[in-house]
């Protein structure tokens, strides 16, 4: 069939003349919308809306076709195709936002609690910290300064850089266990 009996074939309504326009370009849209992320349900709507387009557009006005069906086809298919990917985009990032928006990351009420519950267990630190004795406040502190093992035993009085680092494993056992003793949650 010649591209413009195509164009009369659906004026008309021609169904066995439409089905051979199926026939002949129904396949290369599905492919084309399978390498566009789509799927053969899309392409076979799409194909429809398509020709529903090219009706309204040529069957209701006299006017000539400049180029093939199938090129004119293929060009309105891509076109709309590309419409639907852009409105997914948009309805899929409307979506991201309005999930970010009721997450309980975002939930005031649980932030709040998270920065309560932050800083009782910064206050609890602390007050356990002051339970320690004055040389493992003093040997944490400088640790944490990043005083070197060697210096901390010389100001300490403590003999040597080994003795040092154990001296800061039961300084911090001891500071675990009161805080995990005096934790209020």
């Amino acid at each position: 069939m010649s591209e413009e009996n195509h164009l009369l074939a659906l004026c008309a309504g021609d169904t066995p003349r439409i089905r051979s326009i199926y026939q002949q370009y129904a396949g290369q849209i599905r492919r084309w919308v399978e390498d566009n992320n789509g799927s053969a349900a899309d392409a076979q709507d799409l194909f429809q809306d398509g020709l529903i387009a090219i009706y309204d557009r040529y069957c209701s006005k006299d006017i000539e076709l400049s180029s093939s069906f199938g090129a004119l086809l293929f060009g309105v298919c891509k076109r709309k195709w590309f419409d639907r990917l852009k409105e997914k985009n948009r309805e899929t990032i409307v979506r991201k936002i309005e999930e970010e928006r009721y997450t309980d990351d975002n939930d005031p009420v649980m932030e709040s609690e998270a920065a309560f519950l932050e800083l009782q267990k910064q206050e609890t630190l602390a007050q356990t910290f002051a339970l320690l004795s004055a040389q493992c406040q003093q040997l944490l502190t400088l640790l944490g300064q990043g005083v070197a093992g060697d210096q901390i035993a010389d100001q300490l009085g403590i003999a040597n850089a080994n003795a040092v680092y154990q001296s800061k494993h039961r300084c911090m056992s001891r500071w675990k266990e009161l805080f995990t003793q005096n934790l209020k949650v």
